[in-house]
């Protein structure tokens, strides 16, 4: 079994970060702009273009730092792909991971199963009985007065 890594050197994370700076620098200023363009600035109309740049700040930028990663992903400068084989420590542990995970589970199903069917029988719903109506009643049945 082989354990990939990769690293992303400093240089590659300083210049992300850089560029994603004037995209969003320059993506806010031209949104604001556009903004204050189409509603004229007044003390009336302040809440409201801060509102409307907030939502166009937020809302843009989460698609478009989704695109920008894509775009880095896809670009390989400042990786390094290093296939590292795992030592025989990570493999014993591995191996002894995986299978007591696979024990304990078939455990946990034989302990609980029989727990759960009595659980299921014992909540399982009564034969319903019918409701029966009384025969038709007559109007004044039982309402006379004594003479």
């Amino acid at each position: 079994m082989t354990d990939r890594v990769v690293k992303e050197l400093r240089r590659r994370t300083i210049v992300k970060s850089l560029v994603w700076r004037i995209i969003g620098i320059a993506w806010t200023w031209i949104g604001a702009y556009l903004i204050i363009l189409l509603i004229p600035p007044s003390y009336e109309t302040a809440a409201l273009i801060a509102t409307l740049i907030v939502v166009y700040h937020h809302s843009t930028r989460m698609v478009m730092y989704y695109v920008y990663e894509r775009i880095w992903t896809a670009v390989s400068w400042g990786r390094t792909d290093v296939a590292r084989p795992m030592s025989r420590a990570e493999i014993v542990l591995w191996t002894t991971g995986t299978l007591g995970t696979i024990v304990l589970i078939f455990l946990l199903l034989i302990y609980m199963s029989p727990r759960l069917k009595a659980k299921r029988s014992a909540n399982a719903p009564e034969p319903k009985q019918e409701f029966r109506r009384p025969g038709p009643v007559s109007a004044g049945v039982g309402l006379r007065r004594p003479q």
